[in-house]
């Protein structure tokens, strides 16, 4: 006998939990409420589905968005420009000149391109490279350019710190603002479903799975691949592996 699958959703990332109702609900639309004996459930799930989107959308709407993409981009700038003196300071005609800026370029190149990774990672390689730059290699950064070195890494650590402040705001407003209302928001969503799930699955019982079984198999697709989603991840933790959600 066809059942939908109940089952936990909380290790759902926000984005997965709301595509999982995106399809859920345009599923139940296409089948019609009324045909389906939900009508009287569907409305505090839609209403439900609205109050989550809403929660997820105020992130993307803090008024400090701007204010972290642009003090991001200036950080990047400089970031870039410090590279492109070390590079400029290995064909300097003073070999000592060469030799310092080699030094530099060696840690400079152990941490990567910094600039292609996500804010978290990003903040924390360009603090603890610029750190080791400024303590170890001072006398190195110090010889290019004739002190430009080190006043361009003065500025590049003032534009990370800029960020961080930034971030930090954004961070403080969407906690206060947003989190705790995403989480109330996805528990309705997961109650109005399981209510809807135990009518349909109680239907089935009483009416016989056929009314039912093309919905039931099409919603448990969805199901059982974000089952299939929550597993692997777990899976991959248990390996050792960082699970990164944040894309920058």
């Amino acid at each position: 006998m066809k059942q939908i699958i109940l089952f936990s959703q909380r290790y759902l990332h926000n984005n997965e939990h709301d595509q999982l109702h995106n399809d859920i609900g345009s599923l139940i639309e296409a089948e019609t409420p009324v045909k389906l004996g939900i009508e009287d459930l569907y409305t505090p799930y839609k209403q439900a589905r609205e109050d989550e989107k809403e929660a997820l959308q105020a992130e993307d709407g803090s008024v400090y968005t701007p204010t972290v993409t642009e003090s991001d981009g200036y950080r990047d700038e400089l970031d870039l420009g410090f590279e492109l003196l070390v590079e400029s300071q290995l064909h300097h005609f003073d070999p000592e000149v060469r030799e310092k800026a080699r030094h530099v370029k060696r840690i400079w190149d152990q941490y990567g391109n910094i600039r292609k990774i996500n804010y978290n990672a990003e903040s924390s390689k360009m603090t603890n490279r610029n750190t080791e730059l400024t303590t170890k290699y001072a006398a190195d950064v110090a010889a290019m350019g004739n002190g430009l070195g080190t006043q361009w890494l003065t500025k590049l650590n003032e534009a990370n710190n800029q960020f961080l402040s930034h971030f930090g705001e954004r961070a403080d407003e969407t906690a206060a603002r947003v989190a705790i209302k995403v989480l109330d928001a996805r528990l309705l969503v997961d109650n109005a479903f399981q209510e809807i799930g135990t009518r349909i699955n109680a239907l089935v019982v009483v009416n016989g799975e056929a009314p039912y079984a093309a919905f039931i198999d099409k919603v448990n697709y969805y199901i059982n691949y974000h089952k299939d989603t929550i597993a692997a991840r777990k899976g991959r933790k248990k390996d050792g592996e960082k699970d990164g959600t944040e894309v920058k």
